[in-house]
């Protein structure tokens, strides 16, 4: 099972935080992927996914969805 960050309405200063507690969050109980749902804004994808490349997990944005980015965690 898929969990999801949703980001909308979130303050781009507290984003990387929230990233990081999410993604140990999930680490601990062992998810293997999950969502993080960053809306439109490039500058928003931009926060995460530099967040993401100090974990060095694989992700990606969904194809029919660019306002949603998938994590896989393993």
């Amino acid at each position: 099972m898929r969990r999801t960050l949703d980001l909308h309405g979130i303050k781009h200063s507290e984003v990387p935080q929230m990233v990081d507690q999410f993604l140990w969050e999930q680490i601990q109980k062992k998810s293997t992927s999950v969502e993080i749902i960053t809306g439109n804004s490039s500058i928003m994808k931009e926060i995460v996914k530099k967040s993401l490349t100090d974990y060095d997990f694989d992700s990606y944005e969904e194809v029919f969805n660019q306002g949603k980015i998938i994590v896989r965690l393993i």
